[in-house]
C-alpha cells in the first residue's frame, strides 16, 4: 500500500480568472437583457391607469362621506390628469392613454369631466373610456353608490 504525502497538483476547480470572467459575461448578459424584460408594456400601462382612476374614485367617495360636503372628481381628458376637489388630491394616468367620458351635462366643462360625489353616498355617475393602442378597458361610477365597477369596452352604452 503506497501513501504519498505530498499534495496532488490536479485539482478540479476554477481559478479565480475564470470566475471573474464567467461574472463579467453574466451582468453583461443581464445589463441588455433586464431593460427588455421590465419595460412597459401597453397592456400594463392601461391596467395601471384604470386602477389608479378607481383609487381616486374610492378616495373622491370616501372623501365626502367623511367630510359631510360635496366631492368632486375633475378628469383633465387631455393632460389626463385626476383631482379631488376641495382636497386637491391630484394623480396622473400614463400619457399615451386616450381617455373619454360620458358624464352628466352639468358635470362637462370642455375637456374637464368630473364626477360629483355627495356625502349620502349618491353621485351624478358617469363612464370613463382608456384606449391604449388596440386595447380598451372601462369604468363605470354608479350614480346610485358612487361604487366602481369595471366594464368591458364593447359593454359601454
Amino acid at each position: 500500500m503506497q501513501t504519498s504525502s505530498g499534495t496532488s497538483s490536479n485539482r478540479a476547480g476554477f481559478t479565480l480568472t475564470e470566475l471573474l470572467a464567467a461574472l463579467i459575461v453574466l451582468g453583461l448578459a443581464v445589463a441588455l437583457v433586464a431593460p427588455m424584460l421590465f419595460r412597459n408594456s401597453p397592456a400594463r400601462d392601461l391596467r395601471q391607469s384604470v386602477e389608479v382612476f378607481e383609487t381616486a374614485a374610492r378616495m373622491a367617495r370616501t372623501e365626502a362621506r367623511l367630510s359631510g360636503r360635496d366631492t368632486l372628481l375633475s378628469v383633465d381628458l387631455d393632460a389626463r390628469t385626476l383631482t379631488i376637489l376641495p382636497s386637491e388630491r391630484g394623480f396622473q394616468l400614463a400619457r399615451d392613454i386616450e381617455l373619454r367620458a360620458t358624464v352628466a351635462d352639468q358635470e362637462l366643462d370642455g375637456n374637464f369631466a368630473s364626477v360629483r360625489f355627495f356625502p349620502e353616498g349618491a353621485t351624478t355617475g358617469g363612464v370613463f373610456l382608456f384606449t391604449l393602442d388596440e386595447n380598451e378597458r372601462a369604468v363605470r361610477i354608479s350614480w346610485l353608490t358612487g361604487q366602481t365597477e369595471r366594464l368591458e369596452a364593447d359593454e359601454v352604452e
